[in-house]
């Protein structure tokens, strides 16, 4: 029996040399799965990380792979949202939520050296079942004024979720879920976050040697093409279509693959 290869090389960067045993099944998938979750992204401002962490995990990929690649993507497509959103924003806010996530990020780094990948897995899923739920009902319910703190608690609480399991984006959105942002703001606040936090999660990742190998460049390249262009549709549909039906479909989507990645974390 051949054993598996390591996830990090010597090159202190994850082998990426696995993607050459996937198959073209599995690769069109995982392509269909990242556009999708580009384009239900763009329309209602969140859950690109929401659905294509726990589906990529049921195709079998890495969680230390699909953690930087998903970082690295949602970077890149929200950037030119928060460009084109910028007078929504409220910088100084955001700027304290990115802040706070620092300590978070280097929480959730300090985790992966403890916790077995089988944990952090069904971590994941747990969380993508638990916040599926509450920003679904924090959007029904009657507007809550952020107590003080809660804004760097959710930064904090984001770093620890991006560094871990890509999933940074949970705790902001539960905090504007809350208050019932106005829809662009929403997307704007969440956007400018995303650029701020995934910059900083990347920058130690790859101080920590948790970015992938240059193997994996030619096939996160198609993936961003794919992603850039299904989260620009995306965006634009947004402002024109209804975005609470798009939020509730991207919340379905993620919630099953949640409970599936729970029920098969093991294997």
């Amino acid at each position: 029996m051949v054993p598996p290869r390591p996830l990090l090389s010597k090159k202190s960067m994850i082998d990426a040399s696995f993607l050459t045993d996937q198959g073209y099944l599995t690769l069109t998938i995982a392509l269909l799965v990242i556009s999708g979750a580009a384009l239900l992204g763009g329309i209602s401002g969140f859950g690109f990380a929401l659905i294509s962490t726990p589906f990529m995990l049921l195709l079998g990929f890495p969680l230390a792979f699909i953690v930087p690649i998903n970082l690295t993507l949602a970077l890149l497509m929200r950037v030119n949202v928060a460009y084109r959103l910028r007078e929504h924003i409220r910088y100084q806010r955001v700027v304290v939520m990115a802040g706070a996530s620092i300590p978070g990020i280097l929480l959730g780094l300090f985790i992966l050296n403890l916790v077995a990948t089988t944990t952090i897995k069904l971590v994941a899923g747990l969380v993508v079942i638990g916040a599926t739920i509450l920003i679904w009902y924090n959007s029904r319910r009657r507007p809550m004024k952020a107590w003080p703190g809660a804004v760097a608690l959710a930064g904090c609480l984001g770093g620890l979720l991006g560094a871990t399991t890509s999933l940074n984006g949970v705790p902001p959105v539960l905090l504007l879920a809350s208050e019932q942002t106005a829809p662009r703001r929403f997307q704007a606040e969440l956007a400018l976050f995303f650029v701020l936090t995934n910059i900083a999660t990347l920058t130690l990742l790859a101080w920590r040697g948790r970015l992938p190998d240059p193997s994996a460049l030619p096939l996160v390249s198609l993936w961003l093409v794919v992603s850039l262009v299904a989260n620009h549709i995306g965006t634009n549909l947004g402002a024109r279509l209804p975005t609470s039906t798009f939020r509730n479909l991207a919340l379905a989507l993620a919630l099953v693959a949640g409970v599936m990645s729970v029920v098969t974390f093991q294997k």
